[in-house]
Order: C-alpha cells, then structure tokens, then sequence
C-alpha cells in the first residue's frame, strides 16, 4: 500500500467549506440525471463485472453503501434468527445490537450526502448470506450463518475485515473533499474496531481458533472463506486476506520503505509483523465482487 502518498495528498488539499461536501460530489458526479439514474440499479448492473473500477467519489459512495447495507442485513437478520436469539448467546446479544445502530448511521450518513446532491440514493438490495445469490439452484457457500454462532462469527469476522479494507480502498477517491474524507475515515476505523471486536468473540467462544486481533498471516484459514478474483486476468479466485499478507509499503514511486534496515536490534521484529501493521485496501474490482456475492 503507498499509505504515505495517500496522507501526502490528503495534507495537500485545501480546507475546504461547510458546504463542500454537497459541491464536491455534485461536480464529481458530472451528469446528475444519467448517474442517478445508474445509481438506482444494483451495482453489478450498472457497470460490466470485469470493468468495475472506481474513479470517483460518486462511485466510492454507492459502494460504500451497499456495503452498509449488507452488514445492517446481516446484523438484523442475525438479531431476529436462533444464531442471537438463543439463551446461550444473551450475553453478546448488546454487542450487535451496537453493531448494528452504527451501521445504521453509517447507511444513514452515505444516503445523506445523496440528498445533499440532489440525488436519490440507492435502494437497499435484496441480501442473501448462504451464498446462493438468492437461486435455490445455486449452491449454499456459506452454511447455517444464522443458525449456528460460530458459522455466523467466521462470516461476519470476514465481511467487517473486508469492510476496513474496502473503505481504504475507496479513500482515496475522497481525498478531493476533506470533511467528507475525514467522516468517511472515521467509519473505517468504526469497521476495523468491529473486525477486532467480532475476532475477540469468536476467541471467547472457541479458545482453539487462535485468531489475533487483527488480520496475520497466522490466523487459521476460514472453513468457508470468502472468494473475490484473483489479480490479473484469468487469476484464479482467492481469499480476502490475500491482499492483508503484503509486507512491502511504498514511501514514494517505487520506493519501499526498508522496514527490515531500520529495525534491528532491540527494535527488530517478525517479518510477518510488517504485513500485519497496516490494514490493505481491498481494490474496487473485488470489493465490488465480494459485495455480489450476497446481493
């Protein structure tokens, strides 16, 4: 990730007004009419599946909103369902509970910054987490989610550890409008804090699963792993954390910062340290095919 051009370029822009947010998407948007229009359609609609690249603020929103959506439907759905409304889940039940009032801002948020353009927001989709794409015929990916806590932990860890990485991916697309960044990096770290909470429940709940706090190349793989595409034409599909075991971080160009030159010593530390240090975006095209999965 090149994390220090991205804070360079955010330090470099001016402040902006109150009423920025509002002017910047609506320049961002361009043709208002055709791009609402578009904005009504699911996502996966409104741009082909291999040409799904985000390169503009109007874009990162509606996908940040659709990732909203999800995680409300998934929490709601979960509230209502035997996985968390068993006795033997009341003491965690607060916990989403909580989860799910603050995914619900952040919805609230996105859909806000619509109706301050002008523009109606996109209505929620229809969500399915079997995995089926809502086809009977399809096959489940993901069994008993909401029947069985520890199947509904393991997907939830990794839609909120794909949530970090898909508001960071998004970003920089936002970097043009510092109050809308700022509120937008916010609800990352809400997302990372939620992958943090949901990997120390799913510690509590089964000691044996040694995951860490936050993603580590260490962490035992998914049983049912959440697939996006491979980089690169043709690549074969791969898990989400794929992109989190990167251990390089760019300074400037190609430059790589040389993390194994300047800790040594005393301040040495694991290579496998290096990747877990800092959160990788999730790039459009798989963020974008993650959230089709469901919806």
């Amino acid at each position: 990730m090149n994390f220090l051009l991205l804070l360079d370029r955010i330090s470099s822009v001016d402040a902006p007004s109150d009423a920025a947010p509002r002017r910047d998407l609506l320049r961002q948007v361009g043709q208002a009419g055709a791009r609402a229009a578009l904005a009504t359609l699911p996502l996966a609609l409104a741009a082909p599946a291999q040409a799904a690249l985000t390169n503009n603020a109007f874009d990162a929103i509606v996908l940040l909103l659709k990732l909203e959506d999800l995680l409300v439907d998934l929490y709601t759905k979960a509230l209502a369902a035997p996985v968390l409304t068993s006795a033997a889940q009341a003491a965690v039940r607060p916990d989403f509970v909580l989860l799910l009032e603050q995914q619900r801002g952040h919805a609230r948020f996105l859909r806000d910054n619509f109706s301050l353009a002008g523009l109606t927001p996109p209505a929620a989709p229809s969500f399915d987490f079997s995995g089926r794409r809502n086809n009977p015929a399809n096959p489940v990916l993901f069994p008993d989610v909401l029947s069985d806590y520890a199947a509904f932990l393991q997907l939830a860890q990794q839609l909120e550890d794909a949530s970090a990485s898909i508001y960071l991916g998004q970003m920089p697309f936002l970097t043009t409008d510092k109050a809308l960044f700022d509120a937008v990096f916010r609800m990352q770290l809400v997302e990372a804090r939620h992958a943090s909470h949901l990997r120390t429940l799913r510690r509590t709940a089964a000691p044996a699963i040694a995951v860490k706090s936050w993603p580590s190349t260490a962490d035992p793989a998914p049983a049912a792993p959440v697939l996006v595409p491979g980089s690169g034409n043709g690549a074969a599909p791969v898990s989400i954390y794929t992109f989190e075991a990167n251990e390089r971080q760019i300074s400037a160009g190609t430059t790589v910062v040389p993390f194994p030159t300047i800790l040594t010593g005393l301040n040495a530390v694991q290579s496998r340290s290096f990747a877990e240090a800092f959160d990788e975006p999730l790039p459009t095209l798989q963020a974008t095919a993650l959230l089709a999965i469901f919806g």
